[in-house]
């Protein structure tokens, strides 16, 4: 977080009474802190259920590496296990994680004109995309191009000269979150869990297709195979994105905590400051 630029401007919050006479005598300023408590019982219950329903059929259906009674009755067909997909789950995950680790430090020694630098890739973008279609004679890929291209224009145009109030947002939540060190750490720790959920999931689903999908041989000797469950493929999917769900969500409102906290406290700050902390189980 050394790398955040101090010479920028940084908007502070600044407490405004809107109260009227007659509670004007009972107005804080900052209202009042809320006890830590479970808001949400019944879908806390459901995502403890959720979580362990599919480790149940990791430890259930998974952890033989996957083995099919399919085909022939004197001999089974062993498969060579989900080792290919944990190995693409593994693989995506931490390119992610990477990927989200030079986001920050990009964003964060370059705020101030991060904005304008993404809007004009993304016009340059498009039109380079418009023009290689062209050159290599895709008329249909082009023309899309071509249209994302002045669309691409039409919307820089409209929001350039909004630009400075965005960038002057970003460049104060940069401040705070710089202010907070913390709470990067608690990202990438839900960053990690999210990783851990989605390698969990597809082991899952993919022992749950090994062992719904049944397969038979036709008349002419073509091994023919039953789809998955579609419901099963709801249920699964549901569950992953339930899952993601709260764990992204529980990220984004501890940062917007920290955010608030430090709004109005700007002094109350640190690694392991109670902004950090309070936002995390509030």
């Amino acid at each position: 977080m050394g790398n955040y630029d101090e010479s920028l401007p940084v908007v502070t919050g600044t407490v405004v009474n809107n109260s009227t006479k007659e509670d004007e005598s009972d107005f804080s300023g900052k209202g009042e802190k809320q006890t830590p408590k479970c808001r949400d019982p019944i879908f806390a219950l459901l995502l403890y259920i959720n979580v362990a329903a599919i480790a149940a059929v990791v430890g259930v259906y998974g952890v033989d590496g996957g083995t099919s009674d399919a085909g022939d009755t004197d001999e089974d067909t062993t498969i060579e296990g989900f080792e290919g997909y944990i190995y693409v789950a593994i693989a995506t995950g931490a390119f992610g994680l990477l990927f989200s680790a030079l986001s920050l430090m990009v964003l964060m020694r370059i705020p101030q004109i991060l904005i304008k630098t993404s809007l004009i890739m993304t016009v340059v973008l498009s039109g380079v995309w418009a023009a290689i279609a062209f050159a290599a004679g895709n008329l249909v890929g082009g023309i899309i191009g071509a249209i994302i291209f002045a669309l691409s224009c039409c919307y820089a145009y409209s929001v350039w000269s909004r630009i400075p109030f965005a960038t002057a947002n970003l460049v104060t939540a940069c401040k705070a979150v710089s202010s907070n060190c913390g709470i990067t750490i608690a990202a990438y720790f839900f960053a990690a869990l999210s990783f851990a959920w989605s390698v969990l999931w597809s082991v899952a689903i993919v022992a749950v297709q090994d062992r719904t999908t049944t397969c038979v041989e036709d008349e002419n000797g073509i091994e023919v195979c039953e789809s998955i469950n579609t419901g099963f493929l709801f249920l699964l999917f549901l569950s992953f994105f339930f899952t993601q769900q709260v764990i992204q969500n529980t990220l984004h409102v501890s940062v917007a905590g920290v955010v608030g906290t430090w709004w109005f406290s700007p002094d109350d700050n640190g690694c392991c400051s109670s902004a950090v902390t309070g936002s995390m189980i509030r």
